[in-house]
């Protein structure tokens, strides 16, 4: 904005002179990229480039899409749902399951006679030994099932836990990072932290590990298949060793925990966890678990983002899994009626994309399915539907015929 005249003042008078030497001083230089004489490229949205760009994007996302469903498909697994085994299956002699309870994908080539929805369990009551001599009576699930093909390594074995929100805002924040990594975190700064309310015991003893995460861990235990009556071992059985202590977390994880620098008259185990321990406390015969090396804590305390979620329990990588009639004892303690939920266990294999997964395979065939319609309509569009020249001038607005302009009418 220009500063106002003063009233009666000449213009010579207020107009400042500046000097010529200090008039170019501001005035960028004359060169091409200064003066905005660059060449410069841009792209015309001619019929045939965007012919050409939606059969591209087509074949892509349609070639793409296939390759990751039939990759999908080439994973074998089996789920097992046997939230109700120690309610409905029978004690000491086996039922079959369900088929509703049972989801299997294996190839056309497998086995016709072992019938992977051919499944049965049983019931059972057994003494489970903890820490050396300490036992107690425990539900089993026994469940026998048909694997009707070879598996190849790597084999990996899940538990699933539908309806159960490891992401609730007060849950996810539930713990103590410091007493995980092993520092003997005294009584007030618990009682302060977000474990409440699992913080410390009716005796006072400050609760390691602290928290509702690891109070609410999945405490269901799996032993490893068994294959029953197999002719490589003279109808014996023969079990399929699977390794549930190391190699189920992901690299690097193990660095968030340590060993405790508690001593044990201090600390006492999560409520959930009493039972595994005499008198339900720490004790030299029953020491606090080594978080360190304790790979299953691991994997539940690394939270799942939606409420049905899997957590990789066991595996084997070396070994074949043999078709065959397999048996596996569950240990069932850990009680989804509370929250309406349900829990399985999976046997799967794995592809080059990871587990079995048909949602990204589709996902790309919608979008591809999308460019090549749109592709059509435009090649029908552009080139066969009365298809208008390029660059006409007559469709400029000025070069559009001028209405009339209406006649005014005089005043009677």
């Amino acid at each position: 904005m220009a500063p106002r005249r003063r009233r009666g003042a000449d213009a010579a008078e207020e107009e400042p002179q500046q000097p010529e030497s200090d008039a170019p001083k501001n005035k960028p230089p004359n060169t091409a990229f200064r003066q905005q004489r660059m060449k410069a490229w841009q792209c015309v949205l001619t019929p045939k480039l965007i012919v050409t760009i939606f059969s591209i994007l087509a074949a892509i996302y349609l070639g793409f899409g296939a390759y990751l469903t039939y990759v999908a498909h080439t994973v074998r697994d089996l789920t097992i749902d046997y939230t109700d085994c120690v309610g409905r299956a029978p004690r000491d002699s086996f039922a079959t399951i369900p088929k509703d309870l049972i989801a299997a994908h294996f190839g056309t080539a497998a086995n016709q006679t072992l019938d992977p929805y051919a499944a049965s369990w049983k019931h059972e009551k057994r003494n489970i030994t903890y820490h050396g001599d300490f036992s107690l009576e425990s539900d089993i699930c026994v469940v026998q099932f048909n694997i009707p093909e070879d598996l190849k390594p790597g084999v990996l074995f899940y538990y699933y836990l539908e309806n159960f929100y490891q992401n609730h805002r007060r849950y996810v924040s539930s713990f103590s990072a410091k007493q995980l990594l092993g520092d003997a975190v005294d009584g007030g700064t618990i009682n302060s932290s977000s474990c409440e309310p699992v913080t410390h015991a009716e005796d006072g003893k400050i609760i390691y590990p602290c928290g509702i995460i690891a109070n609410s861990m999945f405490n269901d235990t799996f032993s490893s298949p068994v294959l029953l009556n197999t002719r490589r071992n003279n109808n014996a059985s023969e079990v399929y060793e699977m390794q549930n202590n190391t190699g189920i977390v992901w690299p690097g994880l193990r660095d968030l925990y340590g060993d405790t620098q508690y001593k044990l008259d201090q600390i006492a185990p999560p409520p959930n966890w009493r039972d595994a321990y005499p008198n339900g406390s720490y004790s030299e015969a029953a020491p606090p678990p080594n978080l360190k090396e304790w790979e299953a804590f691991q994997n539940w305390m690394m939270l799942a983002a939606s409420p049905s979620f899997y957590k990789l329990y066991q595996r084997n990588d070396r070994d074949v899994m043999f078709a065959g009639r397999y048996q596996v004892d569950i240990k069932s303690i850990f009680d989804t009626n509370l929250y309406n939920g349900r829990k399985s266990f999976v046997i799967t294999t794995l592809s080059t994309m990871g587990s079995r997964n048909i949602w990204p395979g589709i996902i790309f065939l919608i979008v591809g399915g999308i460019c090549l319609i749109l592709d059509v309509y435009f090649i029908l569009s552009f080139f066969l539907w009365k298809p208008r020249k390029l660059g006409d001038p007559s469709y400029l607005s000025w070069n559009q015929p001028q209405a009339p302009a209406p006649a005014a009418h005089s005043a009677s």
